[in-house]
């Protein structure tokens, strides 16, 4: 796609330093060990992956793969070996070529035990990606994981056992390419080689990170991402009044604006058009259904009935301005799989109540339903008073309605039969697959249960979409999400947590491209007026 082509009235400015300000410390750089959304952003911008998430995709629809280093892969061996061609052309910072060692070479420091990457939990786990080899690494007794070999421009992994999801997860930048410059075994704190569009050239701990153009990056067949800024600078530590000052001012590019400032914002830019923006992170708001004891057990028509009567908007607005939206379903917005297309959503952010009360009639039991909330925040009672209103209107008598606050962990707190609803609760992804949300309906919990809804149809249908790979595993889970929620409505699903962000009036809103993967905006995308 050329620039011209992807930007209404004309191709984008390419050119100028991008700036950020965080009132946070620094955040770790090493692509071993970087694993906090902010270093994520960043290593986004820098990494080059066997797979990846598009800086820019089309409006409403799901995120999908795109090859990148790899230009093709094969499955064999019953799923547990991967065979990856690696494109010629990509080059690290440094001038040195990208061949499969240095994805190998990725593997390695992952597992390492003195490095202790907090990716080592994903490819070293006997009931997920378990590599063959990498847990002799990890734990101390090997520097290399035997199970991954590379010769030129081919890379084989090997797996004790077939985890359909490890394509996903390699999109994780743990897994870029690794210039072998890297110590193996301790953490990178400065400047090094990357083979993304941009690289890491300063890292004053607590002050300044810096990223600038890779001199060696040249567009090709796997580099057809944007590259319009010159570079970004992180300054660390700043006061958050004062770097939205500082925004406002056009000093600062970027910054998240204090609670206090978000409603008028809103009013001034509105929302998401221009300076001013609400974007969903990888996390939903739920309701949890009891569904193995007292009125939800066994009563599908009440669960969808309670999905249709909840007010999301009313819901979402409790948090403060622009802090969720309403949301449907269990795959986030913008995460892999997700289907976003409105007229394809099983429930409304407005009740509806005629429908809520035509599926409800004669499925009340004996009328009774305890909304249990945690009291940790005041807005958690707020939503369970919201939930019993809405039921309430559904057609609960008011005195048949219970309230139980509840301050520990729910397990010690809570018995079986002391609930119907959970209210407040939300839950965020581990890795960008579908199939991490789908394993806490498909695994024995002590509060939701897929297999207790007594559904082998379903549980037939999991597993089938489990077995995929890649872009077709992504479509089948989207499918299967709404299928779920439509016709068995484990929970209720209310909101998503969103990511407020103002810019200054020196970024074009037109290079602004949300990942869902990983919660922020694609550097790459970014471009100045």
């Amino acid at each position: 796609m050329s620039a011209a082509a992807a930007w209404p009235g004309g191709a984008a400015r390419n050119g100028g330093i991008f700036l950020y300000g965080s009132t946070g410390p620094s955040v770790q750089i090493d692509p071993q060990v970087a694993y906090v959304s902010t270093a994520w952003w960043l290593e986004y911008a820098t990494a080059a992956k066997l797979f990846n998430w598009p800086d820019r995709s089309q409006p409403g629809a799901a995120a999908m793969l795109a090859p990148e280093a790899a230009s093709s892969f094969s499955v064999s061996n019953h799923g547990k070996t991967y065979t990856f061609t690696i494109r010629k052309g990509f080059r690290f910072s440094d001038g040195a070529p990208v061949t499969a060692k240095n994805f190998a070479y990725a593997i390695d420091r992952v597992a390492n035990h003195d490095l202790e990457s907090p990716g080592a939990g994903f490819i070293t786990d006997p009931s997920g990606t378990d590599i063959v080899g990498a847990r002799a690494v990890n734990n101390g007794r090997a520097l290399h994981v035997r199970g991954v070999t590379a010769r030129g421009n081919r890379l084989v992994i090997r797996l004790t056992r077939a985890d359909p999801s490890f394509l996903t997860k390699l999109t994780m930048p743990f897994f870029q390419a690794t210039s072998t410059e890297l110590p193996l075994t301790h953490e990178v704190t400065g400047a090094y080689p990357s083979a993304g569009p941009y690289a890491f050239t300063r890292n004053d701990a607590d002050v300044l990170t810096s990223i600038r153009r890779n001199p060696f990056w040249a567009r090709g067949p796997g580099r057809m991402r944007p590259r319009h800024l010159a570079g970004l600078d992180v300054h660390w530590g700043l006061d958050e009044q004062a770097s939205f000052g500082q925004v406002q001012a056009n000093q600062l590019d970027e910054a998240s604006p204090p609670s206090a400032e978000v409603g008028g914002l809103g009013t001034r830019y509105g929302v998401n058009t221009s300076r001013f923006w609400a974007m969903p992170v990888n996390c939903i708001g739920w309701l949890l259904f009891n569904n193995d004891h007292g009125l939800f057990k066994d009563n599908v028509a009440m669960r969808r009935a309670v999905n249709w009567a909840v007010d999301r908007k009313a819901y979402a607005s409790l948090s403060g301005p622009y802090t969720g939206f309403p949301w449907t379903h269990l795959l986030p917005p913008r995460s892999p799989g997700s289907i976003r297309a409105r007229n394809l959503q099983p429930y409304w952010p407005a009740p509806n109540l005629a429908r809520a009360r035509s599926l409800a009639k004669g499925h009340f039991k004996a009328g009774n339903v305890t909304i249990a909330y945690p009291t940790t925040g005041r807005v958690y009672g707020l939503q369970a008073g919201a939930v019993r209103n809405d039921l309430v209107k559904l057609g609960f008598k008011p005195e048949n309605v219970s309230m139980k606050p509840y301050s520990c962990e729910l397990g010690p707190c809570l018995g079986p039969d002391d609930w119907n609803i959970i209210a407040g609760g939300g839950w965020c992804t581990d890795y960008p697959d579908p199939y991490a949300v789908f394993l806490t309906f498909a695994t024995s919990n002590p509060y939701v249960q897929f297999p207790s809804l007594a559904s082998a149809k379903y549980l037939a249908k999991l597993r089938a979409a489990q077995k995929l790979v890649g872009n077709a595993r992504l479509r089948a889970f989207g499918k299967l999400d709404l299928e779920i929620m439509n016709r068995l409505a484990p929970v209720a699903v209310m909101r998503t947590y969103n990511n407020r962000y103002f810019f200054s009036n020196r970024v074009d809103p037109r290079s602004l491209s949300y990942s869902g993967v990983y919660s922020d905006w694609s550097i790459p995308a970014l471009a100045l007026k």
